[in-house]
């Protein structure tokens, strides 16, 4: 007996797989049935002679469909549907992005939020995004204007003294005396202080940069944090 069901047995079983996969992503299950089709087809082509029989013997090795589905699912490159957070296909970063690196250095919790919401970066990225420096450019403004004020508070001019006599009369007035010019140690100091301070208005600026070559043209999104 010849197979004069053998396409309405294969487009059943195939109808039937695709609605087991119906919870996949739509290019996902199309694969999985171009996959299943590919089979079928190559072992038609082995049968010496095709019937009814021999199609539902095909179709009974491979399995139910959704068996089929549940092995797929079990396999490491198993098609799940995205998890809650992500956005389905590559990102394309955007607005949200240019704002959270501007805001990142003028304004930053606000540009810190938008770092987060944003799925264009990895959670390492965004945890260097918020720590080097916190605060950004306003937190360095404020400590620098605070240290500034304590060092000119500590810094004096020329000391200047003076002298009296055992009678009450003053004998040398305003004895003044300069500093002590800084030794060795000192200018080293200096210097590495000063190497600090461009370093760290410096950083945010390379935090930004960095952030900006990290974003993920084009590529599966991220996690973001609603």
């Amino acid at each position: 007996m010849n197979g004069t069901h053998a396409d309405s047995l294969i487009e059943g079983y195939l109808a039937r797989l695709r609605a087991a996969a119906a919870d996949l992503p739509s290019s996902a299950r199309d694969e999985l049935i171009e996959d299943m089709r590919a089979h079928i087809a190559e072992a038609r082509a082995r049968e010496p002679q095709e019937t009814d029989a021999t199609i539902l013997n095909i179709l009974d090795r491979l399995g139910e469909p959704d068996a089929v589905v549940a092995e797929a699912r079990r396999r490491p490159d198993a098609f799940e549907p995205p998890p809650p957070g992500v956005r389905p296909g590559p990102y394309v970063p955007g607005l949200l992005e240019i704002g959270a690196l501007v805001l990142l250095l003028v304004m930053w919790p606000v540009g810190v939020i938008l770092l987060w919401i944003s799925p264009a970066w990895k959670v390492r990225d965004k945890l260097i995004g918020t720590l080097l420096p916190p605060g950004g450019y306003p937190a360095l403004f404020i400590v620098g204007l605070l240290a500034a004020t304590t060092t000119s508070r500590t810094i004096g001019g020329p000391t200047c003294t003076s002298s009296s006599a055992a009678s009450g009369d003053t004998i040398i007035q305003n004895v003044c005396t300069s500093p002590t010019s800084p030794g060795g140690l000192d200018v080293i100091g200096n210097v590495v202080w000063v190497i600090l301070v461009i370093v760290l208005w410096l950083l945010p600026l390379i935090t930004v940069g960095y952030l900006a070559i990290r974003l993920r043209w084009g590529r599966p999104a991220q996690v973001a944090v609603a």
